[in-house]
């Protein structure tokens, strides 16, 4: 204990941290507060990396869906070659495409131009961001002026696109080509490949592939205009001057007498009652007593018998 030199109270000795101490306390504190700081951005980069792979896929599989509706609802019609040309383009490390088809109601920018829907649709990329590559779409109507004031309807499906490849299959051949020359013709099948994203390695590390069935084939004039061939002159149409009702359309009146109900009376005795006199008892008028009034007294008025109503007063 020890004693104030001015007052006689006696105090208690004072305890304090010594700076070895403070030094350790703050070094556990930074380590605690730095292993949570990194906990924290772990979370928040595997958020982010979580984030952007889901965009990724899911812009993938948009760009995908979007290719297999432009495929899958491909038209061409020989009478209008010029219009529905098939154009593919797979010479270099990415390809382009560009087809006519009628656009299903669920397509991108499907409201674009109104009911416009039959439309030139076309893909390939361009440099974008950071030298990567991004896959562009742009539609217009087949029959549009696509000039300065009319320009077709742009989009960018995919970004920092790696691999973009088309594959086509010939019947004919019974094979695959990695290049289609057939401009007024339709592929049976297309294989599509699509890569997004880049590994360590600069490749593709999302890759989608799709085989996709072209149903269209070339339409012919005569089916465009859904015209037909008349019938031969032995073969009127029903509903011609000339023809019978309920005809069978083609037969030839009067080939077969008879075939028709009521066509030829009395072609086969009996086949309608009455046809024949004397066939029914009661059918023609005197032939057995009493068919006929005045036959009985009082059923006709004036003979005996006979007796009016009486009128009411």
């Amino acid at each position: 204990m020890k004693f104030s030199p001015r007052s006689s109270v006696r105090l208690p000795d004072a305890k304090a941290f010594t700076i070895l101490e403070i030094l350790l306390a703050l070094g556990i504190f930074m380590m605690i507060l730095t292993a949570v700081y990194a906990t924290w951005i772990s979370i928040l980069k595997g958020s982010r990396a979580g984030q952007r792979a889901a965009v990724e896929v899911q812009r993938s599989r948009i760009t995908m869906k979007t290719l297999q509706d432009a495929f899958t609802s491909t038209e061409y019609f020989v009478a209008n070659q010029k219009y529905y040309y098939f154009f593919a383009d797979t010479s270099g490390d990415m390809a382009a495409v560009s087809l006519a088809t009628r656009l299903p109601g669920s397509f991108l920018g499907i409201g674009r131009y109104g009911d416009q829907v039959v439309r030139r649709v076309s893909f390939y990329t361009q440099p974008g961001k950071d030298g990567a590559s991004e896959l562009m779409m742009s539609q217009a109507p087949i029959l549009l002026d696509t000039n300065d004031s009319t320009a077709a309807f742009t989009l960018t499906l995919a970004t920092d696109v790696t691999l973009f490849q088309l594959a086509f299959y010939d019947a004919q051949k019974n094979e695959w080509l990695d290049e289609w020359k057939y401009t007024n013709n339709l592929p049976k099948l297309v294989k599509i490949a699509l890569g997004l994203g880049r590994d360590k390695n600069r490749k593709a590390y999302d890759v989608a592939t799709t085989l996709v069935a072209l149903p269209s084939v070339g339409v012919a004039p005569d089916v465009q205009g859904a015209s037909f061939a008349p019938p031969p002159p032995s073969m009127p149409n029903p509903g011609d001057p000339g023809a019978i009702p309920g005809q069978i359309p083609g037969q030839i009146p009067g080939q077969y007498p008879g075939q028709i109900p009521g066509q030829y009376p009395g072609q086969y005795p009996g086949q309608y009652p009455g046809q024949y006199p004397g066939q029914y008892p009661g059918q023609y008028p005197g032939q057995y007593p009493g068919q006929y009034p005045g036959q009985f007294p009082g059923q006709v008025p004036g003979q005996p018998g006979f007796r009016p109503n009486p009128i009411r007063k």
